[in-house]
């Protein structure tokens, strides 16, 4: 595991962490806490778990070997904590087989950077509804992370974000929103880090893209707010959870979803 300190790290006190299963991944669904961290409310650390070696290749990068890919997908995650001005980047460089299986030695790690920073205002993961299983096996490493901190080093907020699958069906009384308008050129600047993956995936173009959306669609009788809004679930209550208990919360979410249907208007007659 490799600690980067970007030369524009500032000394703010460490408030918004985010642990992500890839490198790009905290500059979608973690932006409020890089945001909120920019404007001076405290500072902000980033986790990467896996190395990304293996990941999808536009041509130009065709022939590039697993472990220069890696190599280069660090260096785009070190430029965007640099134009982010995090406090910190912690680079684990595991398989997303290691991820999935949960590994101690991964949930170790995460569990002695959290203890680092106790009491965050926010911790930013990904949610147990992605259709991404390396995203949710991030959301479990660090959640068996969090389960073992005291009381007192625990985060104020867990927040379960967007990334593959976002959260407009969630009911609205169970939504987060996180409203970053304003934000869109430092947005822009951060994901055209990562050359390597917007070459072959535009989420320079789409993570962006997705904000206006909800920004729009997010209420059907109102104008327009905000111009840019980013989703997420509060997972606060489960920090003192197991897994039966976030399993107990998926289902019971996806029956307020169900409940959330506009039935007495399709079933009329």
């Amino acid at each position: 595991m490799e600690k980067f300190v970007p030369a524009s790290a500032g000394d703010k006190d460490v408030k918004f962490l985010a642990v992500s299963a890839h490198k790009d991944d905290m500059e979608m669904f973690a932006f409020d806490g890089i945001v909120r961290s920019a404007r001076g409310e405290g500072g902000f650390v980033g986790v990467v778990l896996t190395d990304g070696g293996a990941c999808p290749r536009a041509p130009q990068f065709a022939g590039v070997s697993d472990e220069d890919m890696a190599e280069l997908r660090s260096a785009e995650q070190k430029r965007a904590a640099e134009t982010g001005g995090y406090n910190a980047l912690y680079l684990f460089e595991e398989s997303s087989a290691a991820v999935k299986e949960r590994r101690a030695s991964l949930v170790d790690g995460v569990e002695a950077v959290l203890r680092e920073y106790p009491r965050l205002k926010a911790l930013y993961l990904h949610n147990p509804f992605d259709r991404h299983p390396t995203h949710v096996g991030a959301f479990c490493v660090a959640m068996d992370a969090v389960r073992r901190l005291p009381e007192d080093m625990l985060p104020e907020k867990i927040y379960g974000c967007e990334v593959w699958r976002d959260l407009d069906w969630v009911p609205d009384s169970e939504k987060v929103v996180f409203d970053v308008s304003g934000s869109e050129g430092f947005a822009s600047d951060l994901m055209a880090s990562f050359v390597t993956q917007n070459a072959v995936k535009r989420y320079d173009i789409a993570a962006l893209a997705r904000r206006k959306a909800h920004a729009t669609f997010g209420k059907s009788h109102e104008g327009d707010t905000a111009t840019a809004l980013i989703y997420a679930v509060d997972l606060t209550p489960l920090a003192r959870g197991t897994d039966a208990d976030t399993e107990a919360y998926v289902r019971d979410m996806l029956r307020r979803f169900d409940e959330d249907m506009h039935r007495e208007v399709w079933l009329k007659k």
